[in-house]
């Protein structure tokens, strides 16, 4: 199977990378596909048409990754909707301020790791790549944590407001 992989990293990359023009994003989903890849290896190598089973889950990955911007998208476009109409810039800092501070008392709570890996992306501005340099584990496992940092805050901050503050801030910096 780790043959497989390694004949196939390369094309799936490829693949993906044509598609979402973005490498740090063709990597991730190279290694989504990898990994589902990596599940179903006893299926896959029982197969006669390896290559068509491997083509068609990236084909897939492709489509789910389109499918989940588009419902961002609309997402966040009616949170554009639906936020607040003031056009003060002082009500603006408030918020980002405020969401700031929620924010970094949650992240506290984190388990160390989580907390580092945090801190490095959206503190430091590092990539994944370099997080998982740094701190001498896998890119996969620094966008694990990072994940599961992210689902911890979302679940202790008010959503509303996470939302709205993250759309004040991006508005801000945008």
């Amino acid at each position: 199977m780790e043959e497989l992989v390694q004949q196939y990293r390369n094309r799936i990359y490829g693949f993906l990378l044509k598609y979402v023009k973005i490498p740090e994003q063709a990597e991730d989903l190279t290694q989504d596909v990898l990994i589902k890849l990596w599940k179903n290896r006893n299926r896959i190598l029982s197969m006669e048409d390896q290559e068509a089973y491997i083509l068609a889950v990236t084909r897939n990955q492709v489509r789910d990754h389109f499918k989940k911007m588009t419902r961002e998208e609309s997402y966040l476009q009616e949170v554009i909707l639906h936020m607040p109409t003031q056009n003060s810039n002082e009500y603006a800092i408030i918020q980002r301020h405020e969401l700031q501070e929620s924010i970094q008392s949650v992240v506290a709570e984190l388990p160390q790791r989580q907390q580092e890996v945090y801190k490095l992306f959206y503190d430091k501005g590092k990539s994944l790549k370099e997080i998982a340099i740094e701190l001498n584990i896998s890119p996969y496992t620094a966008k694990n944590h990072r994940a599961q940092a992210l689902k911890f805050i979302r679940s202790r901050i008010n959503p509303e407001a996470f939302l709205t503050g993250a759309m004040i801030i991006f508005l801000l910096l945008g």
